[in-house]
């Protein structure tokens, strides 16, 4: 992979997010996201404008003819490193990290565009992913071609833009001027997303060829990032941010399974367990500004007996959290997901042993199972700890709902209830359940319904207490009617719903008005 660019990024205008989506149906998109690309390739089939063009080429892994090639890339000045097929003798490229040879027409993926017969044919070795940075603007990212054309990932593979990444990436936020820091930076799509914002901003990584993919990047989207190669903070010692964000490697893979797939630099962490993610979260504060925030995409083990934030959140100590976990996999799931990466398949012996170890491990330490999620940190300060799962698809703009908790979370310090705040009941519905012909429902509960789908049960003094939440009286005011209506003390009602009014306004379904 080298750095300098064979053509001027104008010549990617075309290939947009929007483009795509005018040209292929979103059925073959959705496929595309599950790495099947044979529905997207008959929707472009015969099409030849440039957009299309692009699409093959950088997208599919198309390959097209000398003709073709200088319609969708004009300024481009060399053929050096890509991958050249059809021709009747040895034709070399550049894939991966070493020399691919291909000789004959079929080793390329069939279509109109790509020419027939002998007809010599560029392929690119690599894959670039558009994507839409604002409105009008999309920015554009080199990375290894992942199992979308049926590659088995190489030890230093450099991976793509996932929907993990991508919902990373709609939870972070850069200001111009700020200072960030991207740990484990792989192709740079962070620091890149950073940058393009006017933040000022670090990127680090152990692997040279992420660093490689990166800088081109960055010449490929016109930003200049101050690249750092190492393992984690080291880099960064002594230094702190405004932001931290990070994807690092987060796959809980044993020793033994990894002396047989090999070591893989963009998911193994070398490192027993979920020890490196510990380590990651615990380093995050002593590397941020007082103000300063820390996002990471993370992997946790879930030990017998424990809730699924008890260990993630351990590694927090007085630093503020929010704790989303996205998937809970049971042990066999989780190996299921990620043995395939280094090229094993179900039937073999190898596959067998490793998958067996695998479980061996999980199984000797107590693992029951294995969250995924994000985990977002600020500076150290009051320790409020607040923990959601998402349920279903990720929210529309989960920024909103991150910055609406954070901005709170005092109000939550300490579990006591909020007598002096004036709440108001937001991004709730408020469900209720009854048996035919009863005039009582048997069931009311609370679900967010703009957020990450969190249901809070209600008994029938808490549905009454969020009835009245519309910012005119305090908490306490509020309990005291109750109080007065049901015939209660005050303090009773309160020690029996404050738990799930401070729940609720940990998790940002009832804010206090301003």
């Amino acid at each position: 992979m080298t750095t300098s660019l064979p053509f001027d990024p104008s010549d990617l205008l075309p290939y947009t997010p929007a483009a795509m989506r005018k040209r292929i149906p979103a059925s073959a998109l959705a496929a595309l996201s599950r790495d099947m690309p044979a529905p997207a390739s008959l929707a472009l089939e015969g099409e030849t404008d440039r957009a299309s063009l692009l699409i093959r080429f950088f997208l599919l892994g198309e390959a097209l003819t000398e003709a073709k090639l200088r319609e969708a890339l004009p300024s481009l000045d060399s053929r050096d490193g890509l991958i050249r097929v059809g021709s009747t003798e040895d034709e070399t490229g550049v894939h991966g990290s070493g020399a691919v040879s291909h000789t004959a027409a079929e080793d390329a993926p069939a279509g109109d565009v790509c020419g027939a017969g002998d007809e010599l044919r560029y392929a690119c070795p690599f894959q670039i992913t558009a994507y839409e940075v604002g409105p009008r603007r999309t920015a554009y990212f080199a990375h290894d071609a992942g199992a979308l054309q049926g590659n088995v990932l190489a030890p230093d593979h450099v991976m793509g833009i996932g929907g993990a990444t991508r919902t990373l990436a709609s939870l972070t936020h850069y200001e111009e001027g700020q200072s960030v820091l991207d740990l484990g930076t792989g192709c740079g799509f962070h620091a890149i997303l950073a940058a393009l914002a006017g933040a000022h901003v670090v990127a680090t990584d152990i692997s040279t060829r992420g660093l490689e993919f990166a800088r081109f990047n960055a010449r490929l989207n016109g930003v200049d990032i101050d690249w750092r190669e190492g393992s984690l903070f080291e880099p960064v010692a002594g230094e702190s941010f405004d932001v931290v964000v990070s994807n690092p490697p987060f796959v809980i893979t044993p020793a033994p399974v990894r002396e047989v797939l090999g070591e893989m630099e963009y998911r193994d962490a070398s490192l027993s367990g979920d020890s490196l993610v510990e380590t990651v979260v615990r380093g995050i504060g002593k590397h941020l500004t007082p103000a300063g925030r820390g996002y990471l995409l993370a992997n946790w083990e879930i030990p017998e007996g424990s809730e699924w934030y008890e260990r993630p959140e351990s590694w927090t100590g007085s630093a503020d959290s929010l704790l989303i976990q996205r998937d809970l996999l049971e042990p066999e799931q989780y190996v299921e997901t990620w043995i395939r990466d280094g090229g094993l398949r179900p039937g073999s012996p190898e596959f067998a042993a490793a998958y067996r170890a695998w479980l061996g491990d999980f199984h000797t330490r107590g693992v029951e199972a294995v969250g995924f999620g994000y985990v977002l940190l600020g500076a150290a300060d009051a320790g409020v700890h607040v923990h959601t799962e998402l349920r279903g698809s990720a929210p529309a703009n989960p920024r909103e709902y991150v910055e609406r908790v954070w901005s709170q979370r005092a109000l939550a310090a300490g579990g006591e209830f909020p007598a002096h705040a004036r709440l108001v009941a937001t991004d709730v519905a408020e469900h209720r359940f009854y048996s035919p012909g009863a005039e009582d429902p048997w069931l009311i509960k609370f679900t967010q319904t703009d957020s990450f789908g969190e249901e809070v049960l209600a008994s029938t003094e808490l549905a009454g207490f969020v009835s009245v939440c519309d910012g005119e009286l305090t908490a306490g005011q509020i309990t005291a009617a109750l109080a007065q209506l049901l015939g209660q003390e005050a303090a009773q009602i309160e020690d029996k719903i404050g738990p799930d009014v401070v729940r609720m306004v940990r998790l940002g379904m009832l804010v206090e008005k301003k």
